[in-house]
């Protein structure tokens, strides 16, 4: 599924694929502040807002994402913005799922985690993909060696 959503959102953007950007588990704990809304794409600042399509992030949930453990906060829409367009409260979603559920969102996405108000630590996985002529986040290559990307599907890297 990861590879067909990145296949229809990246590969328009890219004459070269695209490849794993980060990798990363995500905790939140109890007492945790919201984390202030950001974009994946953001380190790439040499197109302007809204930006074309450079990044697909998702976050696999571990634990129950609800709003009160720090659920993930997304802005529906806001990949469509200009830099000076600020979400307006009531347009910023809690996305609560079940453990075992996957959240997808465009890099230029406005997101963030939520506050955590409750006792109950919140995990999760985030994958995120980037086209295949942007420097990744995390350095995969140094990750994976050639004797095990000789055995991934073809395409995966």
């Amino acid at each position: 599924m990861s590879m067909d959503i990145c296949d229809h959102f990246l590969l328009p953007n890219s004459n070269c694929g695209y490849q794993l950007h980060v990798s990363a588990a995500v905790e939140v704990g109890p007492g945790s502040r919201k984390q202030i809304l950001h974009r994946e794409a953001d380190p790439f600042p040499f197109f302007d807002l809204p930006r074309p399509n450079l990044i697909v992030a998702s976050m696999w949930a571990i634990t129950d994402f609800r709003t009160d453990n720090g659920a993930t906060l997304l802005v529906p829409g806001s990949h469509t913005w200009g830099k000076d367009r600020k979400p307006k409260d009531e347009e910023i979603l809690s996305a609560e799922m079940p453990a075992g559920s996957v959240l997808y969102w465009l890099g230029g996405t406005l997101h963030g985690a939520g506050a955590n108000v409750s006792n109950d630590w919140r995990y999760g996985v985030i994958l995120s993909y980037s086209l295949g002529w942007l420097r990744q986040e995390e350095n995969q290559y140094l990750d994976v060696t050639s004797e095990d990307e000789k055995k991934l599907p073809k395409g995966s890297c």
